[in-house]
């Protein structure tokens, strides 16, 4: 079977003929590559180039003597166009290329056009296209299904493959030109259809902090050892992962929008030990119980549906004690390609001795200071956001300022500071002070609030205005279950913030290709 579509060419050519100003459309992008495949005639690929040439010298009507004229000053492209009845052929497709087509024959032409060059890479393509089935029911079931990829599900068929032995990574700056003006009434009716938000965060209020959880933004959270940096990380992740959740105060299992698709990747704690605090969330069974198993019969009841919710999830844990930048690209594109991963979840930025020669090895033998590595592994999750069009949210450690600072900022992030730049959102995570406690008992008092337990110092946002504040919480660390108690400015005034509810709509969550 050849590996070029002689109809789709056909329609292409006579409709290119019909009008050359095609050429001209963003959405086509043609190579004389399109019209030549090994083993055939370059009869097409001339009739195109002869098109494409007069095209570009502002001819902008063609006709069979202008083609034949152009091409009868080169001998050997002649010969053959005129061997192949080349005015015929180009009067046929003249008459019978309809413009309805040119679309689907665009697509067709473009998709052997890549076939050919997977080929002439070295890669197999008989998973996707068989040249050598002869038997005709066989050769019509694979053409059926040949008709159903698109060219960006082809390019993820390799990519898959290419995911599992890449080695070595090339980063590659994308830069983009645009007028100020540019697609701005079409900015304005997108905003009008649906505002600007991401996905649901785990509270209401940091919906309107942060506009939900975006793609392409990476949060950065800073705490202290034993603030529960990793498990905090894990209760928000698997409320981005779940479809239900068992409401403690309603005493029933209740909608918790629709299941995202969720990658927690954990560089200290190997998935096992994270999947009873992963159940204690969803069932609100307190951790200690489940791991005690002192659960009683009811308690069970809700874990045994805990777990039916996480087998229907799409959440993937992948533990990865000693880490490089590459290793954890490849990490988090394997799970975008195969479980089509948007929501990302690195728990610890930190020094692995794997990063360390790798940036040993990138920078021939340099000595690199702990922040500069730092800063290196953050610019290269930012990388990954934009590249990619996911959701990062990763964690630090915070130096010991933090002890005597009374708003927390970039100053007290262990290592540098610089590693915030990159972030679109930053909080430092405390435990609440005395003095902080006095200063918000008026609070406390009137709005008949439970003493917090975790202060969010939100020092960075892109999204809104809100920085420079703090948002108080409790946090049930038997469960992960978080209440957003209420926004002060960072000298403790209430701030008035209406909580948004984001609902999504469902959605398929598993897809194969």
């Amino acid at each position: 079977m050849s590996l070029i579509d002689k109809r789709s060419v056909f329609q292409i050519l006579g409709n290119l003929m019909k009008k050359p100003s095609l050429l001209d459309e963003e959405k086509y992008k043609f190579t004389t590559e399109d019209f030549h495949s090994d083993g055939e005639s370059s009869f097409y690929t001339i009739i195109y180039a002869a098109i494409n040439n007069l095209y570009k010298q502002g001819i902008e009507e063609l006709d069979l003597m202008m083609i034949d004229s152009f091409l009868s000053s080169y001998d050997v492209q002649y010969r053959i166009f005129n061997d192949n009845d080349g005015l015929e052929y180009l009067q046929n497709a003249i008459d019978q290329s309809h413009f309805r087509n040119f679309d689907y024959s665009y697509n067709r032409l473009k998709k052997f056009s890549l076939l050919r060059m997977y080929k002439n890479n070295g890669f197999d393509i008989s998973e996707l296209y068989d040249e050598n089935i002869i038997v005709p029911r066989e050769s019509e079931k694979m053409m059926a299904e040949f008709d159903e990829l698109t060219i960006d599900k082809m390019i993820e068929h390799y990519d898959k493959k290419l995911v599992e032995i890449a080695n070595q990574f090339s980063s590659n700056q994308e830069t983009k030109t645009i007028h100020a003006s540019d697609k701005a009434k079409e900015l304005l009716a997108k905003f009008k259809k649906a505002p600007d938000y991401g996905i649901s965060m785990i509270g209401k209020i940091q919906n309107t902090i942060f506009r939900g959880a975006k793609l392409k933004s990476l949060g950065l959270r800073s705490a202290p050892s034993n603030l529960g940096k990793t498990r905090i990380a894990l209760g928000e992740a698997t409320d981005m992962a779940i479809d239900e959740i068992y409401d403690l105060k309603k005493e029933e299992w209740v909608s918790n929008n629709n299941g995202e698709n969720v990658l927690f990747i954990s560089t200290e704690i190997e998935g096992d030990a994270l999947q009873s605090t992963i159940l204690a969330y969803i069932s609100g069974v307190p951790e200690k119980k489940i791991k005690d198993g002192a659960t009683n019969e009811d308690e069970d009841e809700r874990l045994a549906k805990a777990i039916e919710i996480l087998e229907r999830s799409n959440y993937w844990i992948e533990y990865i004690p000693d880490f490089d930048t590459q290793l954890i690209e490849n990490k988090i594109k394997q799970h975008i390609i195969e479980n089509q991963a948007q929501y990302i979840y690195f728990d610890y930025l930190h020094i692995s001795m794997s990063i360390l020669e790798e940036i040993a090895n990138s920078s021939k033998g340099m000595k690199l200071r702990e922040d500069m590595v730092l800063f290196m592994f953050m610019n290269r999750l930012d990388q990954m956001r934009k590249r990619y069009n996911v959701y990062i949210q990763t964690a630090t450690q915070v130096n010991g300022d933090w002890k005597h600072t009374e708003n927390a900022d970039s100053t007290v992030l262990r290592g540098s500071k610089a590693i915030a730049d990159k972030a679109t959102k930053g909080i430092i995570a405390l435990t609440p002070t005395t003095k902080d406690l006095e200063s918000i008992e008026p609070i406390l008092r009137n709005g008949f609030y439970p003493e917090p337990n975790v202060v969010y110092h939100i020092y960075k946002n892109r999204e809104t205005e809100y920085k420079d504040c703090k948002l108080w919480l409790y946090i049930d660390y038997d469960t992960m279950r978080q209440q957003e108690l209420f926004l002060t400015k960072n000298n403790y005034e209430l701030i008035n913030i209406e909580p948004t509810e984001i609902k999504t709509e469902p959605k398929q969550t598993k897809y194969s290709f």
